[in-house]
Parts: C-alpha cells; structure tokens; sequence
C-alpha cells in the first residue's frame, strides 16, 4: 500500500493508462494464459514485473482478477444493498444525492480504489471511438466484478442490476466521487525521453512516478475523508519532489486543512 492505495493497483492502471486506451477491445481480450500467470505470479510475491504494449490484454485480465479476488468485493454487500435500494427508488433528481451519501461511508481503502478505477474507466470510455468500450460495455464488465452478488435464486437479476448502477455511476461520476487521482499519462515519467512508447517497458519506478497524486480536487474539503486525503497527499508530494528535484506542489492558503 502507498498512500491509500495498493502498488499492485497503480502499476497496473499506470500501464494501461499509457499504453492501453486505444487498444480495441480493452478488458474483454483476455491475452495469453501463460503471461497472465507470469504476472500474478510476479505481484503474488511482491514483486513488479516489466511490461511493454504486447502485454496491454493480459494486463488488464490481471487488473480484473485483481479486483474480482478482492475479500467481500470493492463496494462489500451491505453497501450494496442500499445502493441498488436508491438507484430503484429515487429519480435522478435526488438519486446523485443519496448515491453520494453511501459512497462516503464505505471504507476508507475501498472508497480510494473506487476512486481510482472509475475515473480511469471513464478515460478509457472518453476513448471508446477507438478501444470500443463505451460505459455500457465497461458496465458489463466491471458490475459485476465491482458488487459480488451472493449466490441465490435471484443472483441474475441483482447482477443487471449491478451492471445497470455501474453504467449509471461511470456516467455521473462528477456527482458521485472526487477525482482525488489524476490522469497517470499526464504525469511525464522522464523529461527528453527519447524512447518510443512502442518498446519502452513499464518499470515500477516510472509506475509510481506517473499513477502518484499530482495535485488534489479543485474543490478540496476542508474536513472529513478527502481532507485527510488531502493532507497526506501534499505530505507525500513535498516529500517526494524534495528528493527528485522534479515534482513540486505546493497547498494553496485556501485548501489548507485545518
């Protein structure tokens, strides 16, 4: 773990951010078995395996394997519950209002890796005209993945469902969660790098250069959940570009937590 959340996770959105958006089929492609278990195998010990764009399928197999193995799922079963409660009964209206208020009691841990993944799965959407995964496709995906429904007689209704909240929560994310995670390609990983993107590997060096918080929500909170976010990150940043000499940020007087 770094900062809320598992290096594991930000290495592998890292690559995929770089190397995988156009890539048509993204998350349904499965990639070959052999790498698929080369790379859990690396990350079961601890490890960080290198990756180029020839590994962008079996990456993102990993990334779902990833999530889908997680103990209770990333929203658990009693969030759930509410969440499908409130996606039926309230219009959307007042359906974002109350969505927003469960998301913010789920756990910490869980709350920042929602964050993350949705924000990347809305970049990949953003480039559905080539990689063809719209918000749909991702919902069909990622919902049943994202919400372990229990086995039991009404278990496929309860995964439409699922599929169905996804789709509703990739399309309204602005109303639902903090980008407290910024888009990792924006982060430039070397300056004057004259390797191309098509034969340079993924190292877990540049990894945590490009997925680590560059800067915070424009809107930051003062108390709560993403003012302690808030306040770690900076403390991390400061630290970070003290050491490098190349990543700098600096808190505004008025996004100081108090």
């Amino acid at each position: 773990m770094r900062q809320g959340l598992p290096l594991a996770l930000t290495h592998l959105v890292g690559f995929l951010e770089k190397h995988g958006l156009s890539t048509c089929g993204l998350f349904r492609v499965g990639g070959t078995v052999l790498r698929q278990y080369e790379l859990r195998k690396c990350f079961d010990r601890g490890g960080f395996p290198k990756m180029n764009v020839e590994d962008v399928h079996s990456s993102a197999y990993v990334l779902k394997h990833f999530l889908r193995t997680l103990p209770g799922g990333l929203i658990p079963e009693p969030f759930m519950i509410e969440l499908l409660k409130v996606f039926k009964m309230f219009r959307l209206s007042k359906r974002h209002k109350a969505v927003k208020k469960i998301l913010d009691t789920i756990p910490e841990e869980n709350y920042n890796i929602l964050c993350l993944l949705t924000f990347f799965l809305s970049r990949v959407a953003a480039a559905s005209h080539a990689n063809r995964m719209t918000t749909t496709n991702l919902s069909i995906e990622f919902g049943p993945i994202i919400f372990h429904v229990p086995q039991g007689p009404t278990k496929l209704e309860e995964e439409e469902m699922c599929i169905s909240f996804t789709e509703y929560m990739l399309d309204n994310l602005r109303h639902l969660l903090p980008n407290i995670y910024p888009q990792a390609s924006a982060i430039n990983t070397a300056e004057g790098d004259a390797v191309s993107e098509a034969e340079e590997d993924f190292t877990p060096k540049k990894c945590v250069q490009q997925v680590l918080l560059a800067e915070t929500s424009s809107k930051p909170a003062k108390i709560g959940r993403l003012g302690r976010l808030r306040r770690r990150f900076l403390h991390f940043w400061q630290k970070f570009g003290s050491r490098n000499g190349r990543c700098k940020v600096e808190p505004s007087g008025a996004g100081d937590v108090q």
